[in-house]
């Protein structure tokens, strides 16, 4: 009887036409879709050949948007809708080939004016073979779209992008990989070194969030200069503060992921030096690879760890914290230190890679790994009042010139140089 009423739910729910041909619901929409893309194409054709006025098309790899936002895909989101922003562009954003009832999920609003160029396939019993299909059809979207030019804001286009692109600008956020191989875990270490050198010789060109970046992009792969373009992200805005619990009330700031690269080792180290019992050091972040041994150090008293922070509770250990410390051994870019500009909190850094580029004279810095040298600096700021009040003023200043429209701008400057 159990059987009988499953087998009944089964029928209601899957029609005995999708069951005996499962194929056929897929074929139709990649048929239906595919349709339309041609038609667009003919029409698209027409108005060149008529030398008509043609939006700039852009073919835009947006992966980074179908897992939790992070660095690279915080960039693209504020670049994309920069770009959406300009009457003369077209936006046809490419994912995943197929979106089902069981995924896979955008963790991004993406702009009302751009098009999601994905197979809906939700409601349709799925069926493993319907991959091919599906996966045939997006190549033949692809090329029907007949983007002028695609951008790829995670150093490198998919396989089927890369293949049908006709020009391609990527950005390049940092060579951690190259500079510091034994930072990286062996199978991104891996994977990067075998894409980029390809993608970097058919990139028509290359945009680095810095001018370190640039600089390292120029030395590691015998770049023409003229196709590596210096790009500083900029800021979102600063989401309104949230009340957090358990906060000292005077604290040194650390922010971000513990690993190798971020060399929180040291600033322990500077802080017990510092021996002050009315002075604690709170960091944020989660432990990442490689990280075990510094555990039990982030257990001795007067540090504070705490692992996931919505933005607006960052906002408030930013607002309160008496001054900020990023020892980053090396950085693509440093949002944490221009998040701490932003809120007017004095900060110090290694002077490594990008950082000096990206605090100016907005902060103090010390050499790389050198905790008797960042010691130094600490007792600085926590005694000179004067001090503190000419970095945080600083600080501020020097952050309101990192801004997302100006960056959207400059990028797409560099889609239209590329054609």
């Amino acid at each position: 009887m159990a059987d009988g009423r499953r087998q009944m739910a089964s029928a209601e729910r899957h029609p005995p036409s999708a069951i005996r041909h499962p194929i056929l619901p897929a074929v139709r929409v990649v048929v239906h879709t595919l349709r339309h893309a041609l038609a667009d194409r003919v029409r698209r054709i027409a108005r060149k050949a008529a030398r008509r006025e043609e939006k700039l098309r852009i073919g835009v790899d947006i992966r980074p948007f179908y897992e939790p936002l992070t660095g690279v895909g915080w960039y693209l989101y504020f670049v994309l809708h920069e770009l959406a922003k300009h009457d003369d562009v077209e936006l046809y954003l490419f994912g995943d080939a197929r979106v089902t009832d069981y995924g896979p999920e955008l963790h991004a609003d993406i702009p009302s004016n751009a098009k999601l160029c994905t197979f809906d396939l939700r409601g349709i019993p799925w069926r493993d073979v319907m991959r091919p299909i599906t996966a045939a059809g997006y190549v033949a979207w692809l090329a029907l779209s007949d983007c002028d030019v695609f951008f790829g804001a995670n150093y490198f286009l998919p396989r089927l992008h890369a293949a049908i692109a006709k020009r391609r600008v990527i950005t390049i956020h940092d060579l951690t990989y190259k500079r510091f191989p034994e930072l990286l875990q062996k199978e991104t270490l891996e994977n990067l070194e075998r894409m980029m050198a390809r993608e970097i010789a058919q990139a028509d060109a290359i945009i680095c969030v810095s001018e370190s970046t640039r600089r390292d992009l120029i030395e590691f792969y015998r770049v023409d200069p003229t196709r590596a373009i210096a790009i500083h992200s900029g800021l979102a805005p600063a989401p309104i503060s949230e009340p957090i619990d358990g906060l000292p009330s005077r604290y040194l700031l650390f922010v971000s992921t513990i690993e190798p690269r971020k060399d929180l080792g040291t600033l322990i180290s500077a802080y017990e030096r510092l021996r002050d019992p009315d002075l604690s050091l709170v960091v944020v972040g989660k432990i990442g690879w490689k990280s075990k041994d510094i555990v039990p150090r982030l257990r001795q008293r007067g540090i504070v760890h705490l692992d996931y922070l919505r933005p607006s509770q960052l906002a408030t250990v930013y607002e309160r914290a008496h001054a900020f410390v990023f020892p980053s051994i090396y950085e693509g870019f440093g949002f944490p230190l221009l998040e701490a500009m932003r809120h007017g909190i004095p900060s110090i850094a290694a002077r490594s890679s990008s950082l000096p580029e990206i605090g100016g004279d907005a902060a103090l810095y010390f050499p790389p790994g050198d905790a008797d040298a960042l010691e130094v600096q600490l007792r600085r700021v926590v005694s000179d009042r004067a001090l503190r009040d000419e970095l945080a003023a600083r600080g501020r200043a020097r952050a309101a010139e990192f801004r997302w429209d100006a960056a959207g701008e400059k990028t797409l400057n560099v889609l239209k140089r590329v054609l």
